[in-house]
């Protein structure tokens, strides 16, 4: 069920899921807000009066991301099959680069991330990624890629993104702006 919340002056839209978790956490995928809350547990109110600062500036950001967005237009001209060709040359170059073994790299439609990586060293790759510019692919496999040196996006992880794209923050803000895009592709699929 979808609830409302004032957060200074913004009405936010929030949904809240009870889980087997152990602490109650926050999610914003897109423009909504996920409450993620153990079972039995029903303070929603205080968990956004807690991280009130948080989740507007996080908001904030997709909003300005929005209106980005609106200036961005979709790559249409690249088939599937050159988008493989394409991730299974970068794939084979970056992970000389970190020197890493890959393991399978899969494609499929995701809606909710542009690629993972898994403990068995597979990479799953979005196939949305495709109609990206070229560069956001290449960044997206190197992101990938480093999850093989380091699973979590700690201060190591960050570290070795850097070391390819000392600007990875502009990277990461233009993966959200397309994001935001491809969600509407996405939502008239469907």
């Amino acid at each position: 069920m979808i609830k409302k919340a004032k957060i200074q002056d913004m009405e936010v839209e929030y949904e809240v899921i009870h889980r087997k978790v152990k602490y109650a956490r926050l999610e914003i995928k897109t423009d909504k807000l996920r409450i993620i809350m153990p079972l039995n547990y029903n303070k929603e109110e205080e968990i956004i009066k807690k991280h009130e600062n948080w989740i507007y500036k996080k908001l904030s950001r997709i909003k300005a991301s929005q209106e980005e967005a609106n200036n961005k237009e979709l790559n249409f001209l690249m088939t599937e099959p050159e988008f493989r060709a394409i991730v299974l040359l970068f794939v084979e170059n970056l992970s000389n680069d970190l020197n890493v073994k890959v393991n399978k790299v899969y494609f499929k439609k995701m809606k909710t991330r542009w690629g993972s990586c898994s403990s068995k060293k597979n990479i799953n790759i979005n196939i949305y990624l495709m109609h990206l510019p070229i560069y956001l692919i290449e960044y997206v496999i190197f992101h990938e890629l480093t999850h093989l040196v380091e699973m979590g996006h700690n201060k190591r992880f960050w570290s070795i993104i850097s070391t390819k794209y000392p600007d990875y923050k502009k990277q990461e803000h233009e993966l959200l702006i397309y994001w935001l895009l491809v969600r509407k592709l996405i939502d008239t699929e469907h």
